[in-house]
């Protein structure tokens, strides 16, 4: 009977309708720290972590001291929450659920590029205040963009870069990507997207949306020297990692007018203090900044298929099968 240790919640169980398999022996911990994880794993099989807002770190010293785990599965698809390469030196696979709120992801993506272009958000509250004649004028003057035609640059083309990249591309979008791993020439036919470096992405896309995993590598990749190669005029999208973007520069390019618009579905730290920078803006670069509170790949749809994927990866591990969608390069689970 595999016994797997679960931080993600009793209750979404619940709500997304999911069965836990027949014969499983299920922990879960409401309220935990790194001790009450190590304690739980003790002879169990399997950690389910969760990818987003979490009490604790599957940290080095956690991971040291769960030798029974065979496998550290994700609910989600970030694993920045878990010391994915410690894992890796103990052995230890982390799987996260690659694609799986893809479409969610997308659909957020493509709604937030349709509000900052057509001043959604604005239109309400003005109109709402009474200045509907005064602001019709004023956009209908001033020009209202769309996607079609639009240069959309991309950074990261893993799924969910894909799949905003069909999206887009069947509504007209000119779509440019850059990634670390060039795409097969294939996918790049079938999507419609052309590679670009990252400088050259910057410099010529209008609108350009995040799709990276938060690494060593990626944290703080777009800053003060990159908002400065962005055209006048862009907009900027987040709904990948906060860590990836620097708040502070995002603001400043916010406030000296040089972004169009920007809309972020995830900060860093999450929550985020009264005293953050994107929360400190003034009247006028407030109107052009859109916020979410880190809710783009979960959906109730996205929560279910998440679990389902997860429970299938581990039932194949716990019947001998290799574990799917690992992050770390472990092949084989302990």
């Amino acid at each position: 009977m595999p016994i797997t240790v679960s931080l993600v919640p009793r209750d979404r169980f619940f709500k997304t309708n999911i069965d836990i398999p027949e014969g499983w022996n299920f922990i879960f911990l409401e309220k935990f720290n790194e001790e009450d994880i190590i304690k739980a794993c003790q002879g169990a099989d399997f950690l389910l972590a969760l990818s987003g807002f979490s009490p604790a770190q599957i940290s080095a010293h956690v991971i040291k001291n769960i030798p029974s785990i065979r496998m550290i599965q994700m609910d989600g698809v970030g694993y920045d929450t878990v010391d994915a390469d410690a894992a890796a030196k103990h052995l230890l696979p982390v799987a996260n659920n690659a694609g799986q709120n893809a479409g969610s992801v997308a659909e957020l993506v493509i709604g937030i590029i349709v509000s900052l272009q057509r001043h959604v958000l604005v239109s309400d509250r003005e109109i709402k205040s009474g200045n509907y004649t005064q602001l019709r004028g004023q956009l209908i003057g001033t020009g209202l963009m769309e996607i079609c035609d639009a240069k959309l640059g991309l950074v990261g083309l893993g799924a969910i870069g894909r799949k905003v990249a069909k999206v887009a591309g069947m509504l007209g979008a000119k779509l440019y990507y850059y990634d670390v791993y060039r795409a097969a020439e294939n996918i790049e036919v079938e999507l419609g997207v052309h590679y670009k470096p990252l400088d050259e992405l910057l410099a010529e896309s209008e609108i350009v949306s995040m799709h990276v995993p938060l690494t060593e590598q990626t944290r703080g990749m777009m800053g003060r020297r990159e908002f400065s190669l962005m055209r006048s005029g862009t907009i900027f999208i987040n709904t990948a990692r906060g860590e990836v973007v620097d708040q502070a520069a995002l603001a400043e390019f916010l406030e000296n007018g040089h972004l169009g618009g920007a809309a972020i579905d995830t900060m860093s730290p999450e929550p985020p203090p009264p005293s953050h920078p994107l929360l400190n803006l003034s009247p006028t670069a407030q109107k052009k900044l859109l916020i979410t509170p880190h809710l783009a790949g979960v959906t109730i749809g996205a929560f279910r298929r998440m679990l389902l994927n997860a429970l299938n990866n581990m039932a194949g591990v716990a019947k001998g099968k290799a574990p799917e969608y690992v992050v770390n390069g472990v092949a084989a689970a302990r």
